[in-house]
Formats: C-alpha cells, structure tokens, sequence
C-alpha cells in the first residue's frame, strides 16, 4: 500500500527533468527486438474509478478540467510482474507548483480498502 501511495504521489507532483544530450552517434535505444522485461496487469475497475472520479469533477465545476486528479493505486508485484487491481481518489492542494496530499484522508481510504 506504501508503495502505492509513493507512485500516486510521485505522478501528482510535477516533473521537471534535465536532458543529458550523451555522446553524439551512440544511441541509447533498446533494439527492436527487446521486449519489455516488467509485465503490468490494469484491471478494469481501476479504468473505471478514473474515469469516474475525472468525470465527476469535471460535473461538479461545470466547465472542462482545469489540472489534474489524483489517487491511489491498489496492487501486488511479484517480482517482474505488476497487477493493479483497485484505486481510489485523493484529496491534495496545489501551492506554488507543490501538489500536496491530505495523509489522513489518504490513510482512511487504504484503512477502508483492507477491511
């Protein structure tokens, strides 16, 4: 569940990132024929609760989203595999570029998803 909030929390907060330009003529591109070595299962509900968790915002201010939403996601991995099975909404401030959590909100709803 940690896990989970640490994601959420790191997907809310703006990214800023540094281009190293790496030497020139060497690409860093993996092959083609390279697969991806972590496998990531999304369960449907989890599409669901975005949806209708933007979706609702979006109703309730009447006009289209202005920023983003933000949640949790709910899982299990084991080893190289990934499965997302549930999520939920999170309450945050933005201030100055900061996006912000409300904890206790955040440990209520984990609280109610374990019982």
């Amino acid at each position: 569940m940690a896990a989970a909030a640490a994601a959420a929390a790191a997907m809310a907060a703006p990214v800023s990132m540094e281009v190293d330009t790496g030497t020139p003529g060497v690409s860093v591109m993996a092959v083609a024929a390279v697969t991806g070595s972590v496998s990531v299962s999304l369960h449907p509900l989890v599409i669901l609760n975005i949806s209708e968790h933007w979706t609702r915002l979006r109703a309730q201010e009447g006009r289209p989203m202005q920023g983003s939403v933000v949640g949790a996601l709910i899982g299990k991995q084991e080893g190289r595999n990934i499965e997302v099975m549930n999520s939920f909404e999170l309450l945050f401030t933005e201030t100055d570029g900061r996006t912000d959590i409300d904890k206790e909100y955040y440990y209520t709803k984990e609280e109610q998803c374990r019982a």
